[in-house]
């Protein structure tokens, strides 16, 4: 699959209590095309930019890519869109809320 753009849309929770940051993520391969595919990052512990690691962790098992250096440099080096967006303030129940509405990635 020849990728063209890469979207990807975490949302941030952090837990007060123990001042830990957790974030889940959705990205989008192609957007907007006829071979879009949607993958989902289940919530995991990381702030700031960790979704991002998380997704090049994602791509490169699923066999999209095989990178070891950021994305952001992958996407540079191969002429691919890359978009972004950290959205913060949301609730642990959210994200779960997320997570279980997700749909499985299939390959079949």
């Amino acid at each position: 699959m020849k990728i063209k753009t890469i979207d990807i849309t975490a949302n941030q929770y952090h837990d007060k209590i123990n001042g830990n940051t957790y974030f889940n993520a959705d990205m989008i391969i192609n957007y907007n095309t006829e071979g879009q595919v949607t993958i989902h990052l289940p919530m995991q512990y990381g702030n700031n930019n960790q979704y991002l690691f998380a997704a090049l962790n994602m791509l490169n098992e699923l066999k999209f890519i095989d990178f070891t250096g950021p994305l952001w440099l992958f996407c540079q080096n191969n002429n691919i869109e890359l978009r972004t967006n950290l959205r913060e303030g949301y609730k642990e129940r959210e994200l779960r809320s997320q997570d279980k509405a997700a749909i499985p990635l299939n390959f079949a």
